[in-house]
Protein backbone atom coordinates (compact mmCIF):
# COMPACT_ATOMS: atom_id res chain seq x y z
CA UNK A 1 0.00 0.00 0.00
CA UNK A 2 0.81 3.50 -0.68
CA UNK A 3 0.73 6.30 2.45
CA UNK A 4 1.59 9.65 2.17
CA UNK A 5 2.38 12.38 4.58
CA UNK A 6 -0.32 15.20 4.43
CA UNK A 7 -0.62 19.19 5.94
CA UNK A 8 -3.20 18.90 9.00
CA UNK A 9 -5.20 20.45 10.77
CA UNK A 10 -4.57 20.28 14.73
CA UNK A 11 -7.39 21.33 17.48
CA UNK A 12 -6.46 23.41 19.65
CA UNK A 13 -7.06 22.83 22.84
CA UNK A 14 -6.42 26.04 24.58
CA UNK A 15 -9.88 27.34 23.07
CA UNK A 16 -11.67 24.02 23.81
CA UNK A 17 -13.79 23.57 27.22
CA UNK A 18 -15.00 20.44 27.00
CA UNK A 19 -13.36 17.75 24.73
CA UNK A 20 -16.76 15.51 24.73
CA UNK A 21 -18.63 18.49 23.70
CA UNK A 22 -16.35 19.74 21.20
CA UNK A 23 -15.55 16.84 19.34
CA UNK A 24 -19.16 16.04 19.01
CA UNK A 25 -19.88 19.25 17.27
CA UNK A 26 -17.35 19.31 14.41
CA UNK A 27 -19.28 17.79 12.70
CA UNK A 28 -22.11 19.77 12.16
CA UNK A 29 -19.87 22.99 13.43
CA UNK A 30 -16.70 22.68 11.73
CA UNK A 31 -16.58 26.21 9.77
CA UNK A 32 -17.16 28.17 12.95
CA UNK A 33 -14.60 26.27 14.57
CA UNK A 34 -12.27 27.18 11.96
CA UNK A 35 -13.50 30.81 11.88
CA UNK A 36 -12.96 30.82 15.60
CA UNK A 37 -9.26 29.63 15.97
CA UNK A 38 -9.86 26.43 16.88
CA UNK A 39 -7.72 24.59 14.67
CA UNK A 40 -4.11 25.72 13.96
CA UNK A 41 -2.88 24.48 10.65
CA UNK A 42 0.82 22.24 10.41
CA UNK A 43 2.57 23.66 7.17
CA UNK A 44 4.86 20.85 7.23
CA UNK A 45 3.81 17.73 5.56
CA UNK A 46 3.79 14.87 8.38
CA UNK A 47 2.36 11.25 9.37
CA UNK A 48 0.68 11.00 12.94
CA UNK A 49 0.81 8.14 14.98
CA UNK A 50 -2.17 7.83 17.24
CA UNK A 51 -2.92 6.26 20.19
CA UNK A 52 -6.47 5.28 21.48
CA UNK A 53 -6.71 4.67 25.06
CA UNK A 54 -9.28 2.94 27.40
CA UNK A 55 -9.52 1.70 30.00
CA UNK A 56 -9.21 -2.27 28.94
CA UNK A 57 -7.65 -1.77 25.43
CA UNK A 58 -4.96 0.32 23.50
CA UNK A 59 -5.14 0.77 20.04
CA UNK A 60 -1.78 2.55 18.27
CA UNK A 61 -2.25 3.14 14.15
CA UNK A 62 -1.16 5.77 11.45
CA UNK A 63 -3.17 8.55 10.25
CA UNK A 64 -1.81 9.33 6.76
CA UNK A 65 -3.23 10.09 3.07
CA UNK A 66 -3.56 6.54 1.34
CA UNK A 67 -4.34 6.62 -2.54
CA UNK A 68 -7.38 6.36 -4.67
CA UNK A 69 -5.94 4.26 -6.82
CA UNK A 70 -5.77 1.72 -4.06
CA UNK A 71 -8.96 1.65 -3.69
CA UNK A 72 -9.79 1.61 -7.13
CA UNK A 73 -7.55 -1.15 -8.07
CA UNK A 74 -8.85 -3.15 -5.30
CA UNK A 75 -5.77 -2.78 -2.68
CA UNK A 76 -8.24 -1.21 -0.25
CA UNK A 77 -10.86 -3.91 -0.02
CA UNK A 78 -14.48 -2.81 1.21
CA UNK A 79 -17.32 -5.05 2.39
CA UNK A 80 -20.60 -3.13 1.72
CA UNK A 81 -22.42 -1.90 -1.25
CA UNK A 82 -22.18 2.28 -1.33
CA UNK A 83 -25.63 3.80 -2.32
CA UNK A 84 -24.73 6.87 -4.95
CA UNK A 85 -27.41 9.54 -2.95
CA UNK A 86 -24.90 9.20 -0.12
CA UNK A 87 -22.41 9.57 -1.33
CA UNK A 88 -23.47 12.97 -3.06
CA UNK A 89 -24.44 13.97 0.09
CA UNK A 90 -21.00 13.36 1.54
CA UNK A 91 -19.53 15.08 -1.00
CA UNK A 92 -21.79 18.25 -0.11
CA UNK A 93 -20.62 17.96 3.18
CA UNK A 94 -17.25 18.27 2.07
CA UNK A 95 -17.88 21.23 0.18
CA UNK A 96 -19.17 22.77 2.74
CA UNK A 97 -16.29 21.62 5.58
CA UNK A 98 -13.64 22.27 2.97
CA UNK A 99 -11.89 19.57 4.68
CA UNK A 100 -12.21 16.09 5.86
CA UNK A 101 -12.57 15.85 9.21
CA UNK A 102 -12.59 12.21 10.16
CA UNK A 103 -10.38 9.37 8.67
CA UNK A 104 -11.92 6.27 6.84
CA UNK A 105 -10.82 3.20 9.68
CA UNK A 106 -8.62 0.56 7.37
CA UNK A 107 -8.04 -2.84 9.09
CA UNK A 108 -4.52 -4.42 7.82
CA UNK A 109 -3.31 -8.03 8.95
CA UNK A 110 -0.90 -7.22 11.54
CA UNK A 111 3.03 -6.56 10.31
CA UNK A 112 5.59 -6.88 13.58
CA UNK A 113 7.84 -4.48 11.75
CA UNK A 114 5.34 -1.65 11.70
CA UNK A 115 4.48 -2.15 15.61
CA UNK A 116 7.59 -2.14 16.63
CA UNK A 117 8.42 1.41 14.91
CA UNK A 118 4.67 2.50 15.71
CA UNK A 119 6.13 1.78 19.54
CA UNK A 120 9.54 3.28 19.39
CA UNK A 121 8.64 6.68 17.74
CA UNK A 122 5.65 7.01 20.42
CA UNK A 123 8.25 6.11 22.99
CA UNK A 124 10.91 8.00 22.50
CA UNK A 125 8.93 11.30 21.24
CA UNK A 126 6.09 13.13 23.41
CA UNK A 127 2.56 13.67 22.26
CA UNK A 128 1.90 16.48 20.25
CA UNK A 129 -1.40 16.62 21.87
CA UNK A 130 -3.11 14.61 24.32
CA UNK A 131 -7.28 14.80 24.53
CA UNK A 132 -8.82 13.21 27.51
CA UNK A 133 -12.95 11.85 26.72
CA UNK A 134 -14.41 11.54 30.04
CA UNK A 135 -17.70 10.69 29.25
CA UNK A 136 -16.20 7.64 26.90
CA UNK A 137 -13.36 6.90 29.36
CA UNK A 138 -10.79 7.52 26.64
CA UNK A 139 -7.87 9.29 25.83
CA UNK A 140 -6.34 10.25 22.68
CA UNK A 141 -2.62 11.04 22.01
CA UNK A 142 -0.86 12.36 18.63
CA UNK A 143 2.75 12.00 17.92
CA UNK A 144 3.63 14.09 14.80
CA UNK A 145 6.05 12.14 12.33
CA UNK A 146 7.44 14.96 10.06
CA UNK A 147 11.20 13.19 9.93
CA UNK A 148 11.86 12.16 5.93
CA UNK A 149 13.94 9.65 6.81
CA UNK A 150 11.00 8.14 9.21
CA UNK A 151 8.61 8.72 6.74
CA UNK A 152 10.34 7.26 3.83
CA UNK A 153 11.34 3.59 6.56
CA UNK A 154 7.19 3.50 7.26
CA UNK A 155 6.01 4.08 3.12
CA UNK A 156 8.81 1.54 2.61
CA UNK A 157 7.28 -1.01 4.76
CA UNK A 158 3.63 -0.60 4.23
CA UNK A 159 4.92 -0.62 0.08
CA UNK A 160 6.98 -4.11 0.91
CA UNK A 161 4.40 -5.55 3.59
CA UNK A 162 0.79 -4.36 3.69
CA UNK A 163 -0.32 -5.95 0.13
CA UNK A 164 -4.18 -4.90 0.90
CA UNK A 165 -5.75 -3.40 4.00
CA UNK A 166 -9.67 -3.29 4.77
CA UNK A 167 -12.19 -0.58 5.42
CA UNK A 168 -13.55 -0.93 9.11
CA UNK A 169 -15.22 2.42 9.11
CA UNK A 170 -16.20 4.79 5.77
CA UNK A 171 -17.34 3.06 2.71
CA UNK A 172 -19.23 6.05 2.22
CA UNK A 173 -15.78 8.20 2.64
CA UNK A 174 -14.23 5.89 0.04
CA UNK A 175 -16.46 6.07 -2.65
CA UNK A 176 -16.95 9.58 -2.63
CA UNK A 177 -13.44 10.58 -2.86
CA UNK A 178 -12.92 7.47 -6.02
CA UNK A 179 -16.49 10.19 -7.58
CA UNK A 180 -14.76 13.13 -6.85
CA UNK A 181 -11.47 11.86 -7.98
CA UNK A 182 -13.03 10.62 -11.60
CA UNK A 183 -14.91 13.45 -11.43
CA UNK A 184 -11.25 15.85 -11.51
CA UNK A 185 -9.77 13.56 -13.82
CA UNK A 186 -12.53 14.95 -16.52
CA UNK A 187 -11.71 18.96 -14.83
CA UNK A 188 -7.84 18.25 -15.16
CA UNK A 189 -7.82 18.88 -10.74
CA UNK A 190 -7.98 15.25 -9.47
CA UNK A 191 -7.13 15.02 -5.83
CA UNK A 192 -5.02 11.35 -5.76
CA UNK A 193 -5.82 11.25 -2.18
CA UNK A 194 -7.55 10.68 0.56
CA UNK A 195 -7.24 10.61 4.85
CA UNK A 196 -6.94 7.37 6.30
CA UNK A 197 -6.34 5.87 9.57
CA UNK A 198 -4.71 2.56 9.62
CA UNK A 199 -4.51 0.18 12.50
CA UNK A 200 -3.43 -3.58 12.50
CA UNK A 201 -6.03 -5.90 12.77
CA UNK A 202 -4.69 -6.66 16.23
CA UNK A 203 -5.84 -3.56 17.83
CA UNK A 204 -9.47 -3.61 16.84
CA UNK A 205 -12.36 -5.09 18.13
CA UNK A 206 -15.28 -6.47 16.20
CA UNK A 207 -18.69 -5.64 17.92
CA UNK A 208 -21.97 -6.96 16.51
CA UNK A 209 -24.76 -4.88 14.94
CA UNK A 210 -27.94 -6.21 17.51
CA UNK A 211 -31.43 -5.83 15.62
CA UNK A 212 -34.88 -4.48 16.90
CA UNK A 213 -38.41 -4.65 15.17
CA UNK A 214 -41.04 -3.11 15.40
CA UNK A 215 -44.49 -3.49 15.04
CA UNK A 216 -44.71 -7.60 15.82
CA UNK A 217 -48.52 -8.38 16.97
CA UNK A 218 -47.46 -11.93 18.10
CA UNK A 219 -47.31 -12.74 21.61
CA UNK A 220 -43.69 -14.68 23.04
CA UNK A 221 -45.35 -17.90 22.93
CA UNK A 222 -46.17 -17.64 19.18
CA UNK A 223 -43.22 -15.95 17.84
CA UNK A 224 -41.01 -19.06 19.61
CA UNK A 225 -43.24 -21.18 17.61
CA UNK A 226 -42.50 -19.28 14.28
CA UNK A 227 -38.99 -19.74 15.02
CA UNK A 228 -39.13 -23.35 15.98
CA UNK A 229 -38.10 -24.75 12.95
CA UNK A 230 -34.72 -22.96 12.12
CA UNK A 231 -33.47 -22.71 16.52
CA UNK A 232 -33.37 -24.70 19.29
CA UNK A 233 -35.12 -22.19 21.80
CA UNK A 234 -34.45 -22.29 25.53
CA UNK A 235 -35.79 -19.22 28.32
CA UNK A 236 -33.44 -17.62 30.45
CA UNK A 237 -33.89 -15.60 33.68
CA UNK A 238 -32.37 -12.60 32.30
CA UNK A 239 -30.89 -11.74 28.98
CA UNK A 240 -27.55 -11.98 28.04
CA UNK A 241 -25.07 -11.44 25.00
CA UNK A 242 -24.17 -14.66 22.80
CA UNK A 243 -21.06 -16.25 23.42
CA UNK A 244 -20.10 -18.31 20.33
CA UNK A 245 -21.19 -17.74 16.50
CA UNK A 246 -25.18 -18.73 15.30
CA UNK A 247 -26.18 -18.52 18.87
CA UNK A 248 -28.42 -15.60 19.51
CA UNK A 249 -29.97 -13.70 22.33
CA UNK A 250 -34.60 -13.06 21.72
CA UNK A 251 -35.92 -10.28 23.48
CA UNK A 252 -40.01 -10.48 23.56
CA UNK A 253 -42.51 -8.69 26.09
CA UNK A 254 -40.49 -9.48 29.07
CA UNK A 255 -38.58 -12.60 28.28
CA UNK A 256 -35.59 -13.36 27.14
CA UNK A 257 -34.23 -16.99 25.32
CA UNK A 258 -31.30 -18.75 23.75
CA UNK A 259 -31.90 -19.06 20.37
CA UNK A 260 -29.32 -21.41 18.94
CA UNK A 261 -29.54 -22.62 14.43
CA UNK A 262 -30.24 -25.75 13.79
CA UNK A 263 -27.12 -27.60 12.09
CA UNK A 264 -29.54 -29.75 9.93
CA UNK A 265 -30.63 -25.79 9.15
CA UNK A 266 -27.33 -24.99 8.27
CA UNK A 267 -26.12 -27.63 6.53
CA UNK A 268 -27.97 -26.09 3.31
CA UNK A 269 -25.18 -23.18 3.41
CA UNK A 270 -22.17 -25.66 4.17
CA UNK A 271 -20.30 -24.80 0.04
CA UNK A 272 -20.55 -21.04 0.95
CA UNK A 273 -16.91 -19.27 2.13
CA UNK A 274 -18.74 -18.19 5.54
CA UNK A 275 -22.07 -18.52 6.87
CA UNK A 276 -22.73 -15.21 8.60
CA UNK A 277 -25.48 -14.44 11.57
CA UNK A 278 -26.22 -11.19 9.91
CA UNK A 279 -26.72 -13.03 6.75
CA UNK A 280 -29.19 -15.63 7.91
CA UNK A 281 -31.32 -13.10 9.76
CA UNK A 282 -31.07 -11.17 6.55
CA UNK A 283 -32.00 -14.15 4.43
CA UNK A 284 -33.98 -16.54 6.40
CA UNK A 285 -35.81 -14.97 9.40
CA UNK A 286 -36.81 -11.61 8.18
CA UNK A 287 -38.48 -13.01 5.11
CA UNK A 288 -39.59 -16.26 6.23
CA UNK A 289 -40.83 -15.24 9.97
CA UNK A 290 -41.68 -11.63 9.55
CA UNK A 291 -42.04 -10.83 5.61
CA UNK A 292 -39.75 -8.70 5.16
CA UNK A 293 -38.20 -8.61 1.78
CA UNK A 294 -36.35 -5.83 1.60
CA UNK A 295 -33.86 -4.64 4.82
CA UNK A 296 -32.71 -1.20 3.32
CA UNK A 297 -36.07 0.19 2.93
CA UNK A 298 -37.83 -1.62 5.91
CA UNK A 299 -38.75 1.12 8.26
CA UNK A 300 -39.78 -1.31 11.17
CA UNK A 301 -35.94 -2.36 11.72
CA UNK A 302 -33.43 -0.49 13.64
CA UNK A 303 -29.79 -1.02 14.62
CA UNK A 304 -27.66 -1.25 17.98
CA UNK A 305 -24.26 -1.39 17.71
CA UNK A 306 -23.36 -4.35 20.47
CA UNK A 307 -20.85 -1.72 22.53
CA UNK A 308 -24.01 -0.03 23.98
CA UNK A 309 -24.17 -3.41 25.79
CA UNK A 310 -27.06 -6.07 26.34
CA UNK A 311 -28.58 -3.81 29.38
CA UNK A 312 -29.12 -1.01 26.83
CA UNK A 313 -30.68 -3.28 24.31
CA UNK A 314 -33.22 -4.22 26.90
CA UNK A 315 -34.19 -0.87 27.62
CA UNK A 316 -34.76 -0.41 24.00
CA UNK A 317 -36.74 -3.30 23.03
CA UNK A 318 -38.84 -2.81 26.05
CA UNK A 319 -39.53 1.01 25.03
CA UNK A 320 -42.30 0.32 23.17
CA UNK A 321 -44.71 -2.65 22.97
CA UNK A 322 -45.12 -4.72 20.18
CA UNK A 323 -41.37 -4.58 19.97
CA UNK A 324 -38.70 -7.35 20.33
CA UNK A 325 -34.62 -7.52 19.88
CA UNK A 326 -32.19 -10.14 18.58
CA UNK A 327 -28.78 -9.93 20.00
CA UNK A 328 -26.22 -11.04 17.57
CA UNK A 329 -22.53 -12.60 18.04
CA UNK A 330 -19.83 -10.31 16.25
CA UNK A 331 -18.60 -11.48 13.20
CA UNK A 332 -15.01 -12.94 13.29
CA UNK A 333 -12.74 -10.68 11.44
CA UNK A 334 -11.04 -13.30 9.57
CA UNK A 335 -14.30 -14.16 7.67
CA UNK A 336 -14.92 -10.58 6.68
CA UNK A 337 -11.39 -10.46 5.50
CA UNK A 338 -12.15 -13.52 3.29
CA UNK A 339 -15.28 -12.32 2.25
CA UNK A 340 -13.90 -9.37 1.07
CA UNK A 341 -10.73 -10.65 -0.60
CA UNK A 342 -13.14 -12.68 -2.59
CA UNK A 343 -15.17 -9.15 -3.77
CA UNK A 344 -18.42 -10.22 -1.71
CA UNK A 345 -20.54 -7.14 0.16
CA UNK A 346 -21.54 -8.02 4.18
CA UNK A 347 -25.57 -7.24 4.51
CA UNK A 348 -25.85 -3.94 5.92
CA UNK A 349 -24.59 -3.39 9.52
CA UNK A 350 -22.79 -6.43 9.74
CA UNK A 351 -19.72 -4.74 11.87
CA UNK A 352 -18.89 -1.85 13.79
CA UNK A 353 -15.14 -1.70 14.55
CA UNK A 354 -14.03 0.02 18.07
CA UNK A 355 -11.82 1.99 18.44
CA UNK A 356 -12.59 4.36 15.77
CA UNK A 357 -11.68 7.43 15.17
CA UNK A 358 -13.67 10.75 16.76
CA UNK A 359 -14.22 13.93 14.14
CA UNK A 360 -11.88 16.71 14.06
CA UNK A 361 -8.76 14.69 16.19
CA UNK A 362 -6.78 15.13 12.77
CA UNK A 363 -8.29 17.07 9.82
CA UNK A 364 -7.14 17.47 6.02
CA UNK A 365 -7.87 20.72 4.41
CA UNK A 366 -9.83 19.51 1.29
CA UNK A 367 -10.40 22.57 -0.90
CA UNK A 368 -13.22 21.24 -3.91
Amino acid sequence: MQINPFRALLPHLEKIESNDTFFAAVKEDFPHFVQGGCFESRETPALYLCSIQSATHRALGIVACASIKDYLQGAIKRHENTIPAKEEVQIRLWKEQQAMIKPVLLAYPSVPAIEVWMQNMADKQTPNLEIPFPADEQTYRIWEISDPIEVQYIQELFAAFVPRSYIADGHHRCSSSAVLYERGLIQGNADPDFLVALFPSSHLNIQAFHRILDEVSWTADELIKKLEPYFHIESRPSAVLPNQKFEWSLLVENRAFRITWRSDFLEHYHWEKAILDTQLFNEVILPTVFGIVNVRQETRLHYVEGVKGIDYLQKEQQRKPQRVAFALYPIDLQEMMLLADHNQALPPKSTWFEPRMKNGILVRPFPI
